[in-house]
């Protein structure tokens, strides 16, 4: 049974109980006035985290009143597409309290800051040794349906969504990073930020890497709207590239990418 189907049996209430909660919040100047604040990074398959940092501190989880609020640009505006409920745990432990299987939760732990969020969502841990109090995220795309499911962490029909796109069928998270790399500078600068918290290049490799996304994000732009596999070929001819450009030790923290 998949996640969203288990999620409705075991509360058929909870996405009316979410979307109630949060209607108000589609206008970012109300959720601005209720102490949200944006944090870190707009990511591609994400959109923006806006934290209410009371609401985390809460030791109950209430499916009205997410601590997490994920706002992407879309039509000129910031829209809201999805909700993130967050609670602090010692170790690695799902939080009860939400009618979610446990797989759904994922954990950050660390500071919150650029590096901390692209390295944990493109799925590294970013720990701090010794260990200490982490984060339980879990993601609900309740204004923005995801063709990987309601509790998926990311969104790949975000990239999509921004440009004023349909999602094409059998579209792969691959075409949609090639779509996202195509999006403004945005998606430039985020693949550009990914490849430097994950692969750690030398000055000089940063450069080249700089710009390779330059030059493939144009060659993305050429393709739009295209189909779902030429996209996908135009994300896959990029990490040939960076591979080719960087030493085997940075290469090899960056297959997480593949």
């Amino acid at each position: 049974m998949s996640l969203l189907l288990l999620l409705l049996v075991q509360s058929p209430d909870f996405i009316v109980v979410a979307r109630t909660g949060t209607a108000a919040y589609r206008d970012v100047e109300v959720a601005r006035a209720a102490g949200y604040r944006p944090v870190g990074p707009d990511f591609p398959g994400m959109g923006r985290h806006w934290v209410h940092p009371a609401l985390i501190l809460r030791d109950t989880l209430d499916p009205a009143a997410p601590p997490i609020l994920e706002y992407a640009e879309i039509a000129g505006r910031p829209t809201l597409v999805g909700v993130a409920y967050a609670k602090l745990v010692r170790d690695g432990t799902p939080p009860l309290g939400l009618p979610v299987p446990s797989a759904a939760w994922h954990f950050h732990q660390g500071t919150v800051e650029e590096e901390s969020f692209l390295r944990s969502h493109a799925g590294v841990g970013h720990l701090i040794p010794g260990g200490g109090p982490r984060i339980a995220v879990l993601h609900a795309w309740i204004w923005l349906e995801n063709p990987d499911g309601l509790l998926a962490t990311d969104n790949w029909a975000l990239p999509y969504a921004r440009l004023g796109y349909r999602v094409p069928p059998g579209a792969s998270h691959e075409a949609a990073r090639a779509v996202a790399l195509a999006a403004g500078d945005g998606g430039r600068h985020y693949v550009e930020a990914l490849l430097r918290a994950l692969g750690r290049p030398n000055p000089v490799e940063e450069q080249a890497l700089s710009l390779l996304v330059e030059r493939h994000q144009g060659a993305a732009r050429a393709l739009l709207p295209g189909d779902a596999k030429t996209l996908a070929h135009c994300w896959t001819e990029l990490l040939e590239d960076v591979r080719a450009a960087v030493r085997p030790e940075v290469w090899e923290r960056l297959q997480v990418l593949h």
